[in-house]
C-alpha cells in the first residue's frame, strides 16, 4: 500500500554537495523542500578515511560508488522509434550510488558557480516563490 505524504514545493533528487546548496537556497526563499537519495548512506569522516578512501581496486576498479548495471540501469534508444534497450556499460555517462555525489564519486572535483552569476539566479527564484505564495493584492494563499 502506498504511503500517502504532505505535499511540498520542491524535490531535490540527489544530495550530494548540489543538491544541498540547492536545497538551502531553497527553503531560504520559503519552499518546503524533500530530498531524496539513492542507496547506502556514507559520511565523510569514516567512509573518507585515509588510507581506505585510495583503494584503486575496490573504486576505480570495481566501481564500488557506481549503480551495479547488471542489477538496475537506465535504458537507452538511439531513436524514438528503437525499443528501450538497458544501459549495460559504463563510459563516459557514471551513474553513482548512494549518499556522495561530487565528494565521493568525483573526488571533490566540482564546477563552481561564481556568486556575481548566481545573483540573477537567486532574483527569480525569491520572485517565483512570492507568486506562488501570495495573491495579486499581496496576500498569502495557500497551496
Amino acid at each position: 500500500m502506498a504511503i500517502k505524504k504532505d505535499k511540498v514545493d520542491a524535490v531535490i533528487v540527489g544530495f550530494g554537495w548540489t543538491g544541498a546548496i540547492l536545497g538551502q537556497e531553497l527553503t531560504d526563499a520559503g519552499l518546503n523542500v524533500v530530498a531524496l537519495e539513492r542507496g547506502a548512506m556514507r559520511d565523510t569522516p569514516t567512509d573518507a578515511q585515509y588510507p581506505k578512501v585510495i583503494d584503486e581496486l575496490e573504486y576505480s576498479v570495481r566501481g564500488k560508488l557506481f549503480q551495479e548495471l547488471a542489477r538496475e540501469t537506465v535504458t537507452i534508444r538511439h531513436t524514438p522509434d528503437d525499443l528501450a534497450v538497458p544501459y549495460r556499460q559504463n563510459g563516459s555517462f557514471l551513474l553513482g550510488n548512494g549518499v556522495g555525489g561530487a565528494g565521493f564519486h568525483w573526488n571533490g572535483m566540482h564546477y563552481r558557480i561564481l556568486p556575481e552569476a548566481a545573483q540573477p539566479l537567486r532574483g527569480t527564484l525569491r520572485q517565483e516563490v512570492h507568486s506562488r505564495r501570495h495573491d495579486d493584492s499581496g496576500l498569502r494563499r495557500e497551496l
